[in-house]
């Protein structure tokens, strides 16, 4: 099951308006030592006539000073006038074109299909929260719908949440009626519990009620892994592979099965059909640590780790692989 968006904003003006106004407005009355008011009104000025003093050349008439309401009233309107820079913020919504598209469909004609495609594409990037928002939504439009219970199951199953996603999985295969792709999830959910058993029985009625499916094929062979039948593995995943010759998933579990076998070449030639160079050493390493071949183990993770230098786990199981295989010759268990 990461944030989906980072938002930048410069700070705004307007307090800082605010403060440099004040403190122009405070040098102001700090140079003039007091605040000027202007006379009482009714009250006349003396006649330079008929004081007797002399005559003072006529000066321009001074503005009126400004009164502290009237400043912080200006000061006030200047505030609401003043307006941050606005930068738009970056968020997934914004920049992801399959969501947005996502988006706008389901705004344009909601609907459990609609809020399904939504859910998908926030689920893609992982985005748990407004999945499930969008998923909730879908189900108040239709509660007995299996195929957005499944969606559920699905989305708590791959957040790392399969207790949560157990109810919702029996939901899906309920009112789907025992559809194979609904019981499919439900068997994944199971084998993510720890509940073996019960998982290859769902993915058993999965090619029962579907023999073309691939998936479920490939599932039961990793259910008959998990049980220590590499014989019913191997040919669950043969099976997977005829119908879908470029699936490697099932072309890895096949290794596996091989290397349960205890046939280290059939897994390596396995492991090496299901792509990447890099990937098959690393597969064939683990395979082999777990069988106890741990010196092949640790060549296996060292050429791994020479095609990618940067791969932290070939790294890390190379070394643990030689630690294991030095405690084996200590022991006497050379392998």
């Amino acid at each position: 099951m990461r944030g989906e968006s980072s938002v930048s904003f410069k700070r705004s003006q307007a307090g800082l308006l605010v403060m440099t106004a004040l403190a122009v407005w405070v040098a102001a009355c700090g140079a003039r030592g007091a605040v000027a008011v202007n006379p009482v009104r009714g009250s006349a000025p003396a006649s330079p006539a008929s004081s007797g003093a002399a005559k003072v050349p006529a000066q321009a008439p001074r503005a009126p000073v400004e009164t502290l309401e009237s400043f912080m009233a200006k000061v006030r309107h200047l505030s609401t006038e003043a307006r941050a820079d606005r930068v738009a913020p970056v968020t997934l919504e914004g920049t992801d074109p399959e969501l947005m598209a996502a988006l706008a469909a389901s705004a344009a004609q909601p609907s459990p299909e609609s809020y399904r495609a939504l859910a998908a594409a926030y689920r893609r990037s992982m985005v748990v929260d407004k999945a499930h928002g969008a998923l909730a939504r879908a189900l108040e439009l239709d509660p007995r719908d299996g195929r957005t219970f499944d969606a559920l199951a699905r989305l708590w199953r791959d957040a790392g949440l399969a207790h949560l996603a157990l109810g919702d999985a029996y939901r899906a295969v309920h009112y789907s009626g025992g559809a194979p792709e609904m019981r499919n999830t439900l068997g994944t959910v199971l084998q993510a519990l720890g509940r073996s058993r019960e998982a290859l029985v769902e993915f058993t009625r999965v090619v029962d009620k579907n023999p073309l499916a691939a998936y479920g094929w490939n599932n039961l062979c990793y259910g008959w892994l998990v049980g220590g039948r590499p014989a019913e593995a191997t040919r669950a995943c043969q099976r997977a592979l005829s119908l879908q010759p470029t699936f490697a998933a099932a072309q890895n579990n096949l290794g596996l099965a091989r290397a349960q076998a205890g046939d280290m070449a059939g897994a390596q030639r396995a492991f090496e059909l299901a792509g990447h160079a890099a990937q098959a050493d690393f597969n064939l390493g683990m395979a082999q640590a777990a069988t106890g071949l741990y010196s092949q183990a640790a060549q296996s993770f060292e050429r791994a780790r020479a095609a990618q230098p940067d791969w932290r786990d070939a790294v890390l199981f190379e070394n643990q692989a030689k630690r294991a295989a030095y405690q084996a010759q200590r022991g006497g268990e050379i392998r």
